[in-house]
Formats: C-alpha cells, sequence, structure tokens
C-alpha cells in the first residue's frame, strides 16, 4: 500500500466529512450505454488518483489473463483488512458483472463510489463504521466479449457483455468447486477480508411485475438461531422499510410456486455454487439483487444504486450488532451437535405479502407466430395480498465429527481448502485409525451437463466404522473451527454442493478389481467350503430365489461381493469421521 504522511491523513480525513465535492465520474446509464471493461477501470483509476482514501487493487488472476481487481473505500488511507478489522469496522463486499449483460450493478457501484468519495448527500459518514470493497468486475472474460445480440430478452442497454467466462463457464455456479481462475481469485479475497455483508448484483428475466429491483435475500433458515433473529427480525425488515420510502420499492425474488404469482411466491435459498450461498458458509450476510430486466436501463441502474446506499447505510449504522451477531453465529454453529444438510419449503407457513402485479394472460396471440402465447396484460395492474413462503424445513441432518481425515492424494480437494485457509494438520507417520466410513449406495447424474460436470443430483448413503490404514501426510481436519459451515457444507457427500456432487471423488465409483466366472470358479468353491455359516446363507438364497438359483453369474458375484475379494475402497467415500 502506498505511504501517507500524517498530514495527508489528517487533512483527507477532516476533508472527506466536511467538504463535499463535485461528482468526477461520466456515466452514461440514461443513454443506454454501460461502460466498457477498460473504461470501469480507468474510471476507478480516476477515483484513486483523486482521493487518498480509496485506492485499486489487483488481487487475483481470471481466466482470460487480465487481472482481478477490487477497488477499496475508507475514512482514511488505511487498506490493511487485518488493521480495519481491529479497529472495529465492518466491511462490506460488492460485487459487479458476474454475469455481463446484467451490467446495472456496474454502473450503480461507480456512481456510488463517486458519491460517497465526494461526500455527495453527507455519504461519507457511512464510512465511519464500515468499509466498502467493490469488484468492478469480476466476469472480465465475458465482458470482453460485447456484442448487442448477448441478450436476447433484453432491450437496453444495447452493448453488453456475455454471461460465459472466458472458459465459457457460469460463474454464479462456480464458489464452491472454484474451476475457474476468477473463482479462486475470489476465495482468497474472501478470505482476506472476511466480510460481513456481501451483496452481489445480477438482473434477471423472470416473471412481468411493477418493481424495478428485486432481492435474493439470506435465507434464515440456513443461519443459525442468533442471526435468523438477526435477518428475520431487524435484517430485511429495515432493507425493505426503508426501501419503501425511495423511489424504488423491493420485493423479494419472484421466485413462483406455481404458475401466476398471485398463488404465492418462495424465498429463494443459495447453496454454496452461488456467490451469496458461498458468502453464508461463513456466517456472512450474503445476497443478491436481481434487478428487473423489462424496465428501462436507468431505472435499472438508480433502483439498485439505491439498494446499495440502503444497504451501505444499514452496515454502517448497525455494524457493531452485525459482527457479534457474525461471531455469535460462528460461535454457535460450533457448538451444535447436528447440522441440516438438504431443507424443503414448508407450504404451510407463509406471510401475506403486498405485491403489485399485471394479470396473467396465457390467451395472448403471438406477433411472430400467430398462435397462443403466455404473457402478461401490462393494460391490468393489480395491487393484493399473495402468500410468501419463507421457511425452509430441514429434510436431513447429519451429527456433526470431530474430525475429518482425508487421504493427501486428493489434492484437488485440499487446494480448495487451502484457499479457504481451513485449519488441518497432518500424519506424522503411517497408522491405522478406527474411523466411520461412508458408501455410496445410489447416485443419479444429471441428464446434461452442469458447467463441465455431471452433477450427482440424488445421493444416498450407509455408514459403517472400519479400521483404515493412513499414511504421512494424510490431512486431520478438525472440525468445531471457524469456518465449520463451509467443511459440513463441502465434505458431507450429500450436502447439496458439496464437493462429491460435482464429482471430486468420482474415482471411487469405478470398480478396479473383477472376476472372471471361470478363473474364480475354484476360489469360490474354496471359499464356501472353508466358510460354513456362509455356505448356509447362500444355499437358503437359492433356495428362495428362483431368479437367483439360475443365473451362475449372479451366485458367484454373491459370493465375490461377500467375501474378503471384494474392494472394501469401491463406492466408499475418501472422507472418514471421527467423533
Amino acid at each position: 500500500m502506498r505511504k501517507k504522511t500524517a498530514f495527508v491523513v489528517a487533512f483527507c480525513v477532516i476533508s472527506l466529512f466536511l467538504f463535499a465535492q463535485k461528482p468526477l465520474l461520466n456515466l452514461k446509464y440514461e443513454q443506454n450505454y454501460t461502460p466498457t471493461y477498460n473504461e470501469i477501470i480507468e474510471m476507478y483509476e480516476l477515483l484513486d488518483a483523486k482521493y487518498e482514501n480509496a485506492t485499486l487493487v489487483e488481487i487475483g488472476g481470471t481466466d482470460i489473463g487480465k487481472p482481478l481487481h477490487t477497488f477499496i473505500i475508507n475514512s482514511e488511507p488505511e487498506f490493511n483488512p487485518e488493521t480495519i478489522k481491529a479497529q472495529g469496522k465492518s466491511v462490506l463486499l460488492i460485487n459487479n458483472g458476474i454475469h455481463p449483460g446484467e451490467p446495472c450493478g456496474i454502473d450503480a457501484s461507480l456512481e456510488f463510489a463517486d458519491n460517497i468519495l465526494c461526500n455527495a448527500d453527507n455519504l461519507a459518514e457511512i464510512l465511519q463504521n464500515t468499509v466498502l470493497v467493490i469488484i468492478p468486475a469480476y466476469n472480465i472474460g465475458g465482458l470482453l466479449n460485447r456484442s448487442a445480440y448477448n441478450r436476447s430478452g433484453q432491450t437496453t442497454p444495447y452493448e453488453t457483455g456475455f454471461r460465459g467466462n472466458a472458459g465459457n463457464l457460469d460463474l454464479n455456479r462456480d464458489f464452491a468447486k472454484c474451476d475457474s481462475e476468477n473463482a479462486r481469485s475470489f476465495n482468497r479475497l474472501f478470505t482476506l477480508w472476511d466480510p460481513d455483508v456481501f451483496l452481489d448484483t445480477h438482473t434477471t428475466n423472470g416473471s412481468e411485475h411493477q418493481y424495478s429491483v428485486t432481492l435474493i435475500a439470506p435465507s434464515p433458515d440456513m443461519f443459525p438461531p442468533s442471526q435468523e433473529k438477526f435477518i428475520r427480525e431487524k435484517l430485511l425488515p429495515n432493507l425493505y422499510n426503508t426501501m419503501k420510502k425511495g423511489e424504488y420499492e423491493l420485493i423479494p425474488y419472484v421466485n413462483w410456486m406455481y404458475s401466476d404469482p398471485k398463488k404465492g411466491i418462495m424465498m429463494t435459498q443459495e447453496t454454496s455454487r452461488y456467490s451469496s450461498g458461498y458468502a453464508n458458509l461463513f456466517n456472512c450476510y450474503g445476497m443478491m439483487t436481481e434487478n428487473h430486466v423489462y424496465k428501462d436501463y436507468t431505472d435499472r441502474v438508480k433502483s439498485c444504486y439505491q439498494f446499495i446506499e440502503v444497504l451501505a447505510k444499514f452496515t454502517s449504522a448497525n455494524s457493531e450488532e452485525i459482527i457479534k451477531s457474525r461471531q455469535t453465529g460462528i460461535e454457535e454453529s460450533m457448538a451444535a451437535e447436528t447440522y441440516s444438510i438438504n431443507f424443503e419449503v414448508d407450504t404451510t407457513q407463509f406471510e401475506m405479502l403486498e405485491f403489485k402485479g399485471y394479470e396473467v394472460d396465457n390467451q395472448q396471440i403471438s406477433p411472430v407466430t400467430g398462435l397462443p402465447r403466455f404473457g402478461y396484460d401490462k393494460t391490468r395492474p393489480y395491487t393484493e395480498k399473495i402468500p410468501f413462503y419463507d421457511v425452509y424445513n430441514a429434510t436431513e441432518e447429519i451429527k456433526i465429527p470431530e474430525y475429518y481425515i482425508l487421504p493427501q492424494t486428493w489434492q484437488r480437494v485440499i487446494e480448495r481448502l487451502e484457499l479457504n485457509e481451513i485449519e488441518f494438520t497432518r500424519l506424522p507417520k503411517d497408522t491405522t485409525m478406527e474411523v466411520e466410513v461412508y458408501y455410496i449406495d445410489e447416485y443419479s447424474d444429471a441428464n446434461r451437463l452442469n458447467n463441465g460436470h455431471y452433477f450427482h443430483e440424488k445421493v444416498t448413503t450407509t455408514s459403517e466404522v472400519q479400521k483404515v490404514k493412513y499414511y504421512a501426510g494424510d490431512l486431520i481436519i478438525p472440525v468445531r473451527q471457524k469456518k465449520i459451515k463451509y467443511l459440513l457444507e463441502q465434505l458431507e457427500p450429500k450436502a447439496r454442493d458439496s464437493f462429491f456432487r460435482w464429482n471430486f471423488f468420482d474415482q471411487v465409483l469405478d470398480q478396479r478389481e473383477y472376476f472372471s466366472s471361470y478363473g474364480f470358479e475354484e476360489n469360490a468353491l474354496k471359499y464356501l467350503n472353508e466358510h460354513p455359516e456362509f455356505r448356509k446363507e447362500f444355499e437358503k438364497k437359492r433356495k428362495t430365489d428362483t431368479e437367483f438359483a439360475k443365473n451362475h453369474r449372479a451366485q458367484l458375484s454373491y459370493i465375490y461381493n461377500n467375501s474378503e475379494w471384494a474392494e472394501k475402497t469401491y463406492k466408499r467415500y475418501p472422507v472418514a469421521r471421527i467423533y
């Protein structure tokens, strides 16, 4: 970081709060123009050059070879995360341009940075308690792939970037699995700053309604009790009520329960593939804005700006409580006996929410095909109370182990643990340990590729206690550490975005040894003769199962799979548990 003199520091802090200056940037979103990648960086460089209490920093690489930047804004020229945390300040991290065809957050963040630095409307007061860390543009590869034809359902702005990154990945499915260099840089950044509040800015082309901005909020049921209470009783009511006082009202993301929002919408739960779901793994309050694509671009930018301002003011005004609630939540997570790894929405619990929509009309005639189409009648707006389902019930819980044991061969997993600074030690020598292991009984894959993976959609397991040989260098991971939620979500195979589901352990699903019917015959007979109790079970099955009795291969397979010849490692999940 740049060295500052005491005089410059004092002058900067005094002038920051006493003297409002003119905005520096010339944004053109009202002309339906969003800046290019180079223009974005140049504008942040202008702000960096003018203001001593802001700096633009390269924090890692991306798949396109361009650096990933953060723009840090403080009340003073101090940009070291540890120092800032020691001062008791909260950190608000804002991510933009993950889908470059949805650029309103890019423009809104530029304008907000400009205004807070020149102290327009006394915005600089926010910085007394909170530091802002802005990612100007996350998906740089997609941003450079600029065209007027990247968003078929969007008319403004005229040109935007492309959804996929340089490797054609959807980066908002990559935060846990980290296939991209962008995600690996983000994991390092998130670990460095450990933000208290996180916002990712998006645009949605979902249902038609009267709102310019919607919110995917942190799902309360995915947090420990104290944080759940804070979200339900303070965070969300404050954000919605404050937005309602401004020009743009806020509504929960319109996630339909049925074919018509009048029948109800439900809260969206984001898992660790998504940026906000990843943030929540660290007891951070992660959320997404989803601006409404059918609104004018000016309205999308201004409503996004309004939310950023409301969120920043809330974070600053409640900084101490936010920090304390996170710490309490982490302590509660570490002390828990069980952990919920799967949820479903509770259709019996809901609140009635005022919703401003348009009447659904599925008898419209398409001007393109001349055939009936689904649509909305914008000449028939309505304001009605609709059900909002915001309660999720756990459908599966696991008992939290004290340790995970991870063999060192699984380097791709270890790399991701290291990116997130997970605490672990290594075995000093070879040893045999009694551990609980999972076996993958069943799994089903998606019918189509998901970001280069055949995601395991359905996973069932059984567990048993075994003595397993481990070697010097294998990992012993204490589970009850600050990042316990990350460990449980990524290493429990049935968790919704676990490393197993994303194919990190697929090698264990392959059988390495088999038997030849001809070659195994002699050993099979010998085994039956040496194990009379097993032979009784075998003969009983032959008598009671007629299909089995007629199938030579099936009978040999039964002997093979129930004998010492069977591979213990086949379908045995490599991450073992110790209680």
